[in-house]
C-alpha cells in the first residue's frame, strides 16, 4: 500500500528546499505568512487552490506537484 502525502507536507518541503522561510515566500507570493503558516500546520481544511497556486509557482512549481496527494 502506498502512502500519500498529505499537500501541507509537500508545501512545507518545496518551501524547506528552496531555502526560505515563511516571510520570505510570503513576500514572494502575495500570500500572508500567517496564512502560509495555517497551511503547513493544517489548521486550514480546504485552502484556497489560487493561493496554493501562488505559492507554489513563486517556487518555480506547477499545481501538479502536489496533485496526487491527501485533500
Amino acid at each position: 500500500m502506498k502512502l500519500k502525502t498529505h499537500w501541507a507536507d509537500i508545501l512545507m518541503a518545496i518551501r524547506k528546499e528552496q531555502g526560505l522561510s515563511r516571510p520570505q515566500l510570503s513576500m514572494m507570493s502575495g500570500i500572508g505568512t500567517s496564512t502560509i503558516e495555517n497551511y503547513e500546520r493544517r489548521k486550514i481544511a480546504e485552502p484556497s487552490i489560487y493561493k496554493v497556486e501562488c505559492l507554489l509557482e513563486s517556487m518555480g512549481y506547477e499545481l501538479d506537484a502536489i496533485k496526487d496527494s491527501d485533500s
